[in-house]
């Protein structure tokens, strides 16, 4: 009787330790570690707490992206650390991202929790910064992103996160004494900086500008707005000196061509071949014709001497035959003297002919 009581009561402790190691295990899974996830600039902190779990308990991260099977974090596997940095496993924010935490309750038994999704809701950005420009009355905005935390860009340089997604980004332009004057545009950035320009601004007034940036398709993640950049257009009147100046270094300028061109028109000009020559005497005229072309006829000739002056009158002004004679005369004397031919002394038929 008493074997048949021990052995009932070795059964009965062999099935409460086995309820008790069922009950164990089945706590030890509905007791879920608590996981959280962090993500700036497109980074992913996942952090977790097992309140039940031994201080001995060590720990493996998987991830799944959509379309993919699960696979080991290479950095996180059988880690006794409470959280690990997946921001260099994801690369595409347009798909559909899993996370799960395994729990290794032995060499050989492994719990994994309930996997969570990492999107855009988990999403937070930096603000950009801004930078203005005024060209005339068109204000340029320069959009700068902050640098991305994923790993996937070399760490050596900043890696904008307009690398790896194309966000919306809005830019508000206000004035500064008078908020009612405002201008808001957005644009879809495809590239790594973003311009955004802002016309029709009132003269003389102080403008600033701010801009943020969202998730694409999502608005709900976006970043806080910028600091403001402050810029102040200039006045009408501020542009009179200038306009002025203008017109006097103009004025000037054209003042200065036109003495040059007018003194280079009043220079004389050379002389031509076409060129007017003063008129000859009639006793250059005598001496420049050839002999052979005049016909000299001493009788048609009467030459008077008055002052080293030659002068030809008609023949019908002679006073007599024979002072016309001796003229003749004369003036074939003279004439050869002065050509240096000798001419011969008048005949008597020449005589006779002026009679």
């Amino acid at each position: 009787m008493w074997t048949s009581g021990v052995t009932k009561g070795r059964l009965r402790a062999q099935v409460g330790l086995s309820v008790m190691v069922v009950l164990f295990i089945n706590g030890s899974t509905g007791l879920v570690c608590y996981t959280a996830v962090e993500s700036l600039d497109l980074g992913c902190l996942l952090q977790w707490d097992c309140p039940h779990a031994s201080p001995n308990t060590t720990y493996t991260v998987q991830t799944k992206t959509q379309g993919d099977p699960w696979q080991d974090v290479a950095w996180c596997v059988w880690v006794s650390s409470h959280s690990c940095d997946i921001s260099q496993v994801f690369s595409n924010f347009e798909l559909y991202n899993m996370i799960r935490l395994g729990v290794h309750l032995s060499p050989i038994s492994t719990v994994w929790i309930k996997p969570r999704k990492f999107d855009y809701s988990d999403f937070t950005f930096s603000p950009p910064s801004v930078s203005v420009s005024l060209n005339d009355d068109l204000l340029l905005v320069k959009v700068q992103f902050p640098c991305a935390a994923n790993r996937r860009c070399s760490m050596q340089r900043c890696c904008p996160i307009t690398e790896m997604i194309d966000p919306w980004t809005t830019v508000t332009v206000y004035n500064t004494l008078n908020h009612s004057e405002h201008q808001t545009r957005t644009v879809w950035t495809q590239e790594v900086v973003s311009y955004v320009d802002f016309s029709g601004l009132s003269p003389g007034q102080s403008y600033c500008a701010v801009a943020n940036f969202s998730f694409p398709t999502f608005s709900m993640a976006a970043s806080p707005k910028s600091a403001p950049q402050c810029v102040e257009t200039v006045s009408k009147s501020g542009l009179l000196p200038v306009l002025c100046l203008g017109i006097g270094l103009t004025s000037l300028l054209l003042v200065t061509l036109l003495t040059v061109f007018l003194k280079k028109t009043r220079r004389p000009a050379p002389a031509t071949e076409n060129q007017a020559k003063p008129p000859v005497s009639i006793q250059d005229q005598v001496s420049l014709l050839p002999l052979s072309l005049v016909p000299l006829d001493p009788c048609d000739i009467h030459v008077e001497l008055d002052d080293d002056h030659i002068s030809t009158e008609s023949s019908s002004s002679l006073p007599s035959n024979q002072d016309q004679a001796s003229t003749c005369g004369e003036l074939e004397l003279e004439r050869g003297l002065d050509s240096g031919i000798s001419i011969p002394p008048v005949s008597q038929s020449s005589d006779e002919t002026c009679g």
